[in-house]
């Protein structure tokens, strides 16, 4: 049994810890940022609920951000708010199809960070908690 982490889920460790870090100086998405920098920690817990849950966010980001161009176009009031939020951010002089597509390659790369066999791995089946036995 190896007790080294995957470079690769170390790299995604540290990818959510500066996302939730950052959100949480701006004071943007606070509750979602305290919940990745709880999904972080329960990640060095070697939990397999955990792996369960990696699966299941990259999924849900990956249909987010597949489904985000088509939702603008056809919310106006959510496209203006999308402006706004991007306006003020440091990306604003980047085109939005450039911008799509680098948040779809990213999502895509995490997706299968979480899905190769090493990283699958490194989450125990069985862990015991129980500090009365």
């Amino acid at each position: 049994m190896s007790f080294s982490m995957p470079k690769r889920l170390l790299l995604l460790s540290i990818i959510y810890t500066v996302l939730a870090v950052v959100a949480l100086i701006y004071g943007v998405a606070v509750i979602p940022a305290l919940l990745l920098l709880m999904l972080v920690l329960s990640i060095f817990a070697r939990h397999q609920a955990t792996g369960w849950i990696l699966r299941g966010v990259a999924v849900f980001m990956l249909l987010g951000v597949s489904t985000m161009p088509y939702l603008l176009e056809q919310n106006p009031q959510l496209a203006s708010q999308w402006q706004q939020l991007v306006g003020a951010a440091a990306v604003a002089s980047m085109p939005s199809w450039l911008l799509f597509t680098l948040a779809l390659v990213l999502t895509m790369l995490q997706l299968w960070l979480v899905l190769t066999p090493k990283v699958s791995r490194w989450f125990q089946r069985r862990n015991n908690f129980n500090i009365m036995s």
